[in-house]
């Protein structure tokens, strides 16, 4: 019988291997404890990984919608913040042009002047409110400043013209009836706001597309997501509030201070009107956002647990495995130290 013997050293290159394998071993079991998946997707589902990858991304496809959606939905929250307070502007106007028809005095005029002014300000102001750098009401023009006040240019015109008008009829201003007046703004100032000179390259009050924008708020769906200051409520209100700022000052008598105070009256009442029509618009595309968020959150739970499925590992499985390798790898650690720690000098 021939002896054989196995050198410390080779024992020792035996231990190192099975260290190696264990450390990669134990991390790769650490990360399943712990993220609860495998460690190696294309390893341990071979042909399934495809699968995988293409769940995983129509759940990023998902979440992105929902991201973009919560822009969109902002950007629709403010614009009928905006349009809101612009209703209110009108209902105050007209709420003042309603008491001037019962009184006339100065302080009524003044105060109606006051009022008109300050709805002009104010449409312009909302208007022009950006959200992220870019403009609410500026339709696909979302980098410019959508209204300009035109009310001194357009002032001035309305008053030559009314001007040229009377002496047209052989009359002094001071003398034209209220169905006179009532045909002037009807022919000549109201054209002065149609949607054409409103947004004329060279003295209109607009730079805003008349085109709105649209946001893709699921793979499947794409929504109407603003408005534009271009729209019928905007320049209405500005009709009205220009009727009155332009005409009042220029003396006119009881009858034809009333026709312009009735005119406008109905100019704030359809601007109003155009306005919540906006505001209606605004809020189906809300109710279509929410909608489709509640759809993307049902479709990514769904996702998710086909990804688990797929991926999924016992994590207690693995757990233990962690013990049972630190364990070996403490062994073997305790091993090598030793076999290391042998001399043949201590035998001699």
């Amino acid at each position: 019988m021939k002896a054989s013997f196995v050198s410390s050293s080779a024992m020792q290159n035996v231990l190192k291997l099975t260290i190696s394998q264990s450390q990669s071993k134990l991390q790769s079991a650490s990360t399943e404890a712990t993220t609860g998946t495998y460690s190696d997707i294309g390893t341990a589902l071979g042909a399934g990984a495809a699968k995988s990858l293409n769940l995983t991304s129509a759940i990023n496809q998902a979440a992105s919608f929902q991201t973009s959606n919560s822009v969109v939905a902002l950007r629709m929250d403010a614009s009928q913040t905006a349009l809101s307070n612009l209703k209110d502007a009108g209902d105050s106007l007209v709420s003042n042009l309603t008491a001037l028809q019962a009184s006339q005095d100065t302080t009524s005029i003044a105060v109606a002047l006051q009022t008109a002014s300050s709805t002009v300000s104010q449409l312009i102001s909302t208007a022009n409110t950006a959200v992220n750098g870019e403009f609410l009401f500026g339709g696909t023009n979302l980098d410019s400043q959508p209204l300009t006040d035109q009310t001194s240019t357009v002032s001035d015109t309305i008053v030559t013209a009314l001007s040229d008008y009377a002496t047209g009829l052989g009359k002094d201003v001071n003398e034209l009836t209220g169905e006179e007046i009532g045909t002037f703004i009807t022919d000549t100032v109201e054209p002065m706001f149609s949607e054409s000179a409103w947004t004329d390259s060279a003295d209109g009050w607009s730079t805003a597309s008349s085109t709105d924008m649209t946001s893709r708020i699921s793979g499947s769906e794409t929504i109407t997501s603003s408005t534009n200051a271009n729209s019928e409520g905007m320049r209405y209100l500005a009709l009205a509030s220009v009727v009155v700022s332009s005409l009042f000052g220029q003396d006119l008598a009881s009858d034809a201070q009333s026709t312009v105070a009735s005119q406008a009256i109905a100019y704030a009442a359809q601007a109003t009107a155009g306005i919540v029509t906006q505001q209606s618009e605004l809020g189906l595309s809300q109710e279509r956002v929410e909608k489709a968020n509640d759809a993307l959150d049902a479709q990514s739970t769904l996702l998710q647990g086909k990804l688990v499925d797929l991926q999924g590992v016992d994590v207690y499985e693995a757990s233990t495995l962690v013990n049972q390798l630190q364990t070996q790898l403490e062994t073997a650690y305790t091993l090598v130290s030793k076999l290391q720690g042998l001399s043949l000098v201590n035998y001699l």
